[in-house]
């Protein structure tokens, strides 16, 4: 890992390594060009996933986690987050639900999906999003039903 990378992705790998998870760091992913949905000025730039474990002594969901890594300086409010998501809020100049778009739109879970399948071998794995610092109610954000049918 060089020194370049997030913190928070770092100590995110670090938990997960010292609970015996094997790690692989920022796999890309994007929506399938086949999709009726792709748009290629929208759609051709990757995404990544931050950190993804495998456990392999675990079994069901604990075995495989998917980690997206918000390091942001001010904290993340869930509250604000989805509001703005479901509002289709501009911040600092980009719709704020992209840097949610695993969770938001349907092409892309559909290609985190098969990114996790193609790494793993599963599609059942435990996602989570780690912050700096939660300012607000965790479990707006946890129990979103949107978010949970992604």
């Amino acid at each position: 890992m060089s020194i370049k990378e997030d913190i928070l992705e770092q100590l995110v790998a670090e938990y997960l390594l010292h609970e015996g998870y094997f790690v692989q760091h920022n796999l890309k992913f994007r929506p399938d060009e086949a999709h009726p949905d792709f748009v290629r000025q929208l759609d051709s730039n990757h995404s990544d996933i931050d950190v993804v474990g495998i456990h392999p002594h675990r079994q069901g969901e604990d075995r495989v986690v998917a980690v997206s890594c918000k390091s942001w300086q001010s904290g993340f409010n869930p509250k604000t987050e989805i509001e703005a998501i479901e509002q289709n809020k501009k911040i600092s100049g980009r719709e704020r639900w992209k840097p949610f778009r695993e969770l938001v739109n349907p092409k892309w879970s559909e290609a985190f999906l098969q990114r996790m399948e193609d790494a793993t071998g599963t599609r059942r794995f435990t996602y989570i999003t780690a912050v700096t610092r939660i300012n607000g109610e965790k479990l707006l954000w946890e129990e979103n039903p949107a978010f949970r049918r992604a």
